[in-house]
């Protein structure tokens, strides 16, 4: 009985996502909103034409900041995730919040920098009501803490503790060491979830997926060091995790010793990505690691039948989108041509 449940919840799941996949917004829609003038008439469009109407409800058009339409588009890509973990098994549970884990250690690392600048920052916490009942303690508690004790007694019974506690309060710390090492726990307990929880074929793709996508942002780290810093080799390998990565030794050490943004690129010519290339003009390191995830997961929505995998890649193709949305949005901003901001964009 239980494997027939879990066996129905599994299917209901993966009819749901791939639903609300075929929902996306298409060619035709990203091209009208490229060509729209302000800010204003993107929201119009949006609300009218497409699906994210209730998303964008409370945003007025004739006053329109970037910023609140940022957060809504935001809170919509919760929302979606949301909708589908309902369907999800209760014995896998772990595993379809793992996005909730990311909701967290973001707002602790906001909470961090605000209380090292000494400034409180407001803190969005709008997330759907479903996700807020799930999370690993009270988030709403963080807006009251003053100080960095209260903040590491107010999680020492979370995951985050053995992170925290190790951490130096009385000194001006490296934001971006914190951050390396909770996105470490993060991607430890993914890892650590589905090899609990899965098994063969599925959970090989799973583990595929994520560690594609951890060396893909590898490979963005190292590009824009060589682009815009002039940080060692020791420096840029202690920010990396290599420990996922699939490129061979080798590549990954070339990759880190190149000369520069140029030489990376032309290494990568020759490595297993140059694959998912599309013929668009090559934008932004950024754009390549985008296509490359969004090709991976658009193959798996439409030919698996394995509700965690169409979970996850239903949540990178949502999340591709919504920055489809905000990439069309900074580009009116900032009056960029049509076909520079139709070059930032992923879609079928």
């Amino acid at each position: 009985f239980r494997s027939v449940k879990m066996s129905l919840s599994s299917n209901a799941l993966c009819a749901k996502a791939k639903a609300m996949y075929g929902g996306r917004l298409n060619k035709n829609v990203y091209l009208d909103l490229t060509r729209k003038q302000t800010i204003g008439e993107v929201v119009s469009y949006l609300k009218s034409q497409t699906s994210y109407a209730d998303a964008l409800k409370d945003i007025n058009i004739r006053h329109v900041h970037r910023g609140q339409i940022e957060d809504c588009l935001n809170q919509e890509y919760y929302h979606r995730c949301a909708k589908l973990m309902k369907y999800s098994p209760k014995s896998d549970e772990d595993f379809y919040l793992f996005e909730i884990i990311g909701v967290e250690i973001n707002l602790i690392m906001d909470k961090l920098v605000s209380l090292q600048a000494k400034e409180q920052y407001s803190f969005n916490l709008s997330i759907p009501t479903y996700l807020a009942k799930k999370t690993s303690f009270n988030i709403d508690g963080l807006v009251n803490i003053e100080s960095f004790k209260d903040l590491l007694q107010y999680l020492s019974k979370t995951r985050y503790y053995k992170v925290l506690k190790e951490i130096d309060f009385s000194v001006p710390f490296d934001v971006k060491e914190v951050h390396m090492c909770l996105q470490s726990l993060y991607y430890e307990n993914i890892v650590e979830t589905i090899k609990k929880h899965f098994k063969g074929s599925v959970q090989k793709d799973l583990l595929n997926i994520l560690y594609t996508s951890i060396e893909l942002k590898n490979i963005s780290k190292i590009y824009r060091y060589k682009q815009y810093f002039h940080e060692s080799e020791d420096s840029i390998r202690s920010s990396l995790f290599l420990q996922y990565s699939r490129l061979p030794k080798d590549m990954m050490n070339r990759l880190i010793s190149a000369s520069g943004p140029k030489e990376v690129l032309s290494l990568l010519s020759t490595s297993k990505y140059n694959f998912y290339m599309d013929d668009k003009e090559f934008a932004y390191i950024e754009y390549y690691a985008d296509s490359i995830q969004y090709n991976i997961a658009k193959r798996y929505m439409r030919f698996s039948n394995s509700a965690p995998l169409v979970y996850m890649t239903y949540c990178i193709l949502q999340r591709i989108e919504i920055d489809n949305l905000k990439h069309i949005i900074e580009g009116i901003r900032y009056n960029q041509p049509v076909s520079k901001i139709e070059n930032t964009l992923i879609y079928a």
